[in-house]
């Protein structure tokens, strides 16, 4: 049996810059839409007006827009420029787009923002994608106010949905098929405790964390067995 080679990107940027024109939509999907309910979960009862926020690897901006409009001032940031141009004509039709300002960066590791400016700081499922994850807890200390927040989500170890993703993921490689694309490229994936210790060693204390992304009712999210993402929220000691 031949196998069908399929061409594909050459890292994780370049893959996403070529989802740029779709990605919006992709906030229609119920495994996207849990991104945006949790983070209202994290944040909830906590007063947003005038925070300045980083969203690190922002996308099309979608979580921006949410933290702009109630009251944040956001600085989204990404590596892909495509992402960053449609980040910023989405946001030119909203009332608080003067609270919005997109930018490109090489890497969120280097972020051109000055040291303790940042009351909190948002990475939504990017450190995945990324060779080096403790620079980048690094330097979101660096820039974050004593006591900032950080909020990031990262690809649950333990969780029963990653792991029959990453086994469909193997099996359509050999049959030459793209299941779970973004696995190509995903390739950093953590236990609580493992993360936990990222952070600790980046100087950060944790609060706690929350399992999500599972398909399947919320009630089942609850356990880290299902939830294929864990959002952590710590704070700069």
């Amino acid at each position: 049996m031949s196998v069908i080679q399929i061409e594909q990107p050459a890292d994780a940027v370049t893959y996403h810059a070529s989802l740029a024109p779709d990605w919006e939509q992709r906030y229609q999907k119920r495994s996207f839409q849990m991104r945006e309910t949790v983070l209202r979960k994290c944040l909830e009862g906590r007063d947003l007006a005038g925070e300045f926020w980083l969203d690190a690897g922002c996308g099309t901006g979608t979580l921006s827009r949410w933290l702009a409009a109630r009251g944040c001032r956001v600085l989204g940031v990404d590596a892909a420029p495509e992402m960053v141009i449609r980040a910023t004509q989405l946001a030119g039709s909203h009332s608080y787009f003067d609270q919005l300002k997109f930018a490109g960066v090489d890497t969120i590791a280097n972020v051109a923002v000055g040291d303790s400016s940042l009351d909190s700081v948002l990475c939504s499922s990017v450190l995945e994608y990324v060779p080096d994850p403790s620079a980048c807890l690094t330097e979101f200390a660096r820039i974050l106010k004593p006591g900032g927040l950080l909020l990031v989500s990262v690809p649950n170890r333990h969780s029963v949905v990653r792991s029959t993703q990453l086994a469909c993921h193997r099996v359509g490689a050999l049959l030459g098929t793209g299941w779970f694309k973004f696995l190509d490229y995903s390739c950093q994936q953590y236990s609580q405790r493992e993360f936990k210790g990222l952070l600790a060693g980046a100087g950060f204390s944790l609060e706690k964390s929350l399992p999500f992304g599972s398909p399947f009712p919320r009630l089942a999210q609850r356990s880290r067995r299902w939830g294929s993402l864990l959002m952590f929220i710590a704070h700069k000691s």
